[in-house]
Parts: structure tokens; C-alpha cells; sequence
């Protein structure tokens, strides 16, 4: 009698183990527990791509929602699985699958202090803004990540901060930005309300005390009522960032900044504005430098930069096609140099007051006159 009750005792613990493995114990192969980070999907409405959904049908595997890991980890071949960002040093990482709630996995980083949250690949259509914290990098999986806007008319921007109190050391990058506006809401009327005007793309303002540490990279930004508009910030880059179809209506520009320093914007593209400018400065801005870069093909000037800032050098950049000067500029210690500025339909290059220099750049084919300087500047070199 005993040899039988120790058998069934021996069955029973056989079978609460395997149970166990299939229940994704600590430790097991099986499912994750809901406490390793978990995220509700409370605020954004994601759509994976149409080869995603029919294979997730075959399948019967259920889509992957937001999980927590450590930072150090190797990417995959899973298209599911985004690529380590570039950005988040030892912080918190959380990766955010389709169906994932993006705005939970910020709070949860800027809350740990810094970090990063890996988007996979597929779309999300956004309810509402999602606010950026301090300490956070937003990093998609390239141009398969995609955030946009809904069919409807909205008036937020996809991405912002809380201009209320400074935010420090915010990244975006490796993704894709559509306003989804259509072309059809575009107004050139000053007067006019547009009910777009502030479904932005990326809108960073701080209106008490400056942002430090902005980095926007890797991004295309399109269909917006302004691609990226920063305000009151100190320490901003732009990295190869194409920002394109954007300022559907007047004063609304493909990149807006207003009250920044210490402006790098390098390997850029800022063209096909519906209504405004390309790249347009103003407000108090200071020390920024702008390289290797198109700014053409925009529905005003290439570039304006305005309200006399200082130490502003514009170079090997190109301002082809506009409807207005290629580069519109006052400034003191302004260097604009190496840069072409063809076809557009005011002055290749100018000055309107300030001091610096105008070297070694080629206008050509433009309607008005191609070098139009006026201010103390000097000028060597310039090919018409």
C-alpha cells in the first residue's frame, strides 16, 4: 500500500512541474509573467502592417505586447524585436512591440531616470500627443516605424514636452513621422484659421526655462502643420533629418526655432514646404551651425533667418528651386560660405543687415540678383 501511494505522490510532482514550465516560471522557456513589465495599451492605437497581421493569423501566435529589459542586450532577426538605440547609455530599456503602449514606457524610463523605449516595426495611430520626459530616447526601427496622425481633423502634435518645466537630454530617433494632413487643407490667407495649424510634427517649447540636450535624428517628418517646431532650448541637433510637405498654412514652416543656442543641424533635408520656409530662425537664437544640408523646392525662401542672431555659420548646404531667396539672413559674425544656391525665384544669397562673411558659395539662374548683400560683410570668392 505504501509503494502505491509513493507512486501516485511521484506522478503528482511529475505533473505540478510540467505545469509549472508551461505556466512561464521564473527561469522557465515559457510565456513571460505579467510582472516583468508588462504594459497596458491604454493610449495609442497601433496598426501592424498587413504582411505582419496575416502571418500573426497563420500563425495563432498571439502579438507580443511592451516588455521591460535590461539595456545591454543584442538585437534579433525578429522584425518585432527593435535595434538597440544609439542614445540610452546604462539606463532602463523597454521594448515596445505592436500593440505596445509608447506612453507607458516613457513615464516608466524618465521615472528609472533615463533610458531608452525601442519601438518595433509597424504603425501606431496616435489619440493624442505622446509627451516626451527627460532622460528618455524614442527609438524606432527605421523607416518600418511609423507614428501618424488619424484620418480625421486633430489639433495636437504627435510628439511634445511639458513646457512648463525644463526637460533635459531628450532624444528621437530612427522613424518615421506623418501628419497624414491632406494637401487639400492648405491655406496661404493670414487670416485664415486653419483647424490643422497645430498638428505638429515634434513640438519642443519651453516657455519658463530652457530644454538642454535635444537630439532629433534619423527622423522624416511629412504631413504636418509644421514638422519640427523648438522653442527655449539650449543644446539642440538635427541629424539627418527629413523634414519634408509640411507648413500647410501662413507662419507655419517645415522646422521652426525660436529662442535656441547652441544649434547644430548637419546632413539634413528641410524641402517642399506647402507654404512656408524650409528652415526658419528667429527670436533671440544664437550660435548655430548649419552644414551639409538641402533646404529647396520650399513654397517660400530656402532658409530665413531672422531678429539678428549671432555666430550663425551656414555652410556646404544647398537651396535650390524656392519660391523666394535661397538664403534669407541678417545676423553678426554670420558666415555663409560653400554653399549652391540655384533657381530660385528672389536672390540666391541674401544679407539684409548684420556683419560676417559671404565666401566661396555659386549662385546661379536665380530671378533676381544672385548675391544681394547689404550689411558689413565681406565676400571672396563667390561664383555666379
Amino acid at each position: 500500500m505504501s509503494t502505491a501511494v509513493l507512486l501516485v505522490g511521484l506522478v503528482l510532482l511529475v505533473f505540478a512541474f510540467t505545469r509549472t514550465q508551461e505556466a512561464g516560471a521564473p527561469g522557465t522557456g515559457g510565456p513571460p509573467a505579467s510582472a516583468d513589465g508588462t504594459l497596458s495599451t491604454t493610449l495609442v492605437t497601433p496598426s501592424a502592417s498587413p504582411r505582419a497581421s496575416r502571418s500573426s493569423a497563420s500563425s495563432g501566435t498571439p502579438t507580443p505586447k511592451t516588455t521591460a529589459t535590461p539595456h545591454a542586450r543584442s538585437t534579433s532577426a525578429d522584425p518585432s524585436t527593435p535595434p538597440v538605440c544609439d542614445n540610452a547609455g546604462a539606463g532602463l530599456a523597454i521594448g515596445v512591440a505592436r500593440g505596445g503602449d509608447i506612453q507607458a514606457a516613457i513615464d516608466r524610463v524618465a521615472a528609472s531616470g533615463s533610458g531608452c523605449v525601442d519601438l518595433a516595426e509597424g504603425s501606431w495611430t496616435l489619440s493624442r500627443s505622446l509627451r516626451m520626459r527627460s532622460g528618455v530616447t524614442l527609438n524606432g526601427s527605421g523607416a518600418s516605424t511609423r507614428l501618424q496622425g488619424p484620418t480625421s481633423v486633430y489639433d495636437y502634435p504627435l510628439i511634445d514636452s511639458d513646457g512648463t518645466h525644463p526637460q533635459n537630454n531628450m532624444t528621437v530617433e530612427n522613424m518615421v513621422l506623418d501628419g497624414r494632413i491632406p494637401a487639400s487643407a492648405r491655406t496661404t490667407d493670414p487670416n485664415a484659421k486653419n483647424p490643422y495649424a497645430d498638428a505638429m510634427g515634434i513640438l519642443f517649447a519651453a516657455y519658463r526655462a530652457n530644454h538642454r540636450n535635444i537630439l532629433i535624428k534619423n527622423v522624416e517628418v511629412l504631413n504636418t502643420s509644421m514638422g519640427i517646431h523648438v522653442k527655449g532650448t539650449t543644446g539642440l541637433t538635427l541629424d539627418g533629418v527629413d523634414v519634408h510637405h509640411n507648413g500647410i498654412a501662413f507662419w507655419l514652416h517645415n522646422v521652426y526655432l525660436r529662442r535656441c543656442s547652441n544649434v547644430t543641424i548637419v546632413r539634413s533635408s528641410m524641402n517642399d514646404s506647402l507654404v512656408g520656409t524650409g528652415l526658419h530662425v528667429a527670436g533671440a537664437s544664437q550660435d548655430i551651425t548649419i552644414a551639409d544640408s538641402d533646404f529647396s523646392g520650399n513654397d517660400s525662401s530656402g532658409m530665413n533667418i531672422q531678429d539678428l542672431p549671432a555666430n550663425v555659420t551656414i555652410q556646404n548646404s544647398r537651396m535650390i528651386g524656392n519660391n523666394g531667396d535661397g538664403i534669407s539672413a541678417v545676423g553678426t559674425s554670420l558666415v555663409i560660405t560653400g554653399n549652391l544656391a540655384r533657381n530660385n525665384t528672389s536672390a540666391g544669397i541674401h544679407t539684409w543687415t548684420g556683419s560676417g562673411r559671404v565666401d566661396k558659395n555659386t549662385a546661379t539662374g536665380n530671378k533676381s540678383e544672385e548675391f544681394d548683400i547689404h550689411g558689413n560683410f565681406t565676400t571672396n570668392a563667390n561664383a555666379d
